[in-house]
């Protein structure tokens, strides 16, 4: 029966997609909240992910094709839903003495990270209050 509730009224909700956009706003937090902590660290090197190249591969998702891993020393074949984003490590040289980290830089991502979990959090409650209301009305 869970299955038959996931396929007809989950999928189609895009609830999927919107758990992907939290959770990769959430992943991006950790990074940034990690690059401001470790500011006065020698040799840090900045971190960040993609974060809309991340949402293009999540909307992609369904036309690869993905393997089972049944054993842990098997390769994964295709895309891997376990597999976190692709952590981007910042090569530019020290721009403060210490390390390559810009606090005015990492503020202002911090900023629009807040924004994007924000509006995702708005719209997966709006999909919950919509399927909510269609079952109270039956």
């Amino acid at each position: 029966m869970s299955n038959l509730i996931k396929n007809i009224v989950i999928e189609p909700s895009g609830i999927p997609l919107l758990k992907k956009f939290l959770d990769t706003a959430s992943i991006r937090h950790k990074l940034i909240a990690g690059n401001i902590a470790n500011i006065s660290t020698p040799g840090y090197r900045s971190q960040d992910i993609d974060f809309h190249g991340e949402l293009n591969k999540a909307l992609n998702h369904k036309e690869r094709l993905e393997g089972a891993c049944t054993h842990p020393s098997h390769l994964p074949i295709g895309q891997s839903r376990d597999k976190g984003p692709d952590v981007l490590v910042d090569k530019s040289p020290e721009s403060n003495g210490i390390n390559n980290v810009d606090i005015d830089h990492e503020v202002a991502n911090l900023a629009q990270n807040q924004i994007y979990y924000s509006i995702g959090a708005r719209l997966l409650a709006s999909k919950f209050q919509g399927i909510r209301n269609v079952i109270k009305s039956k």
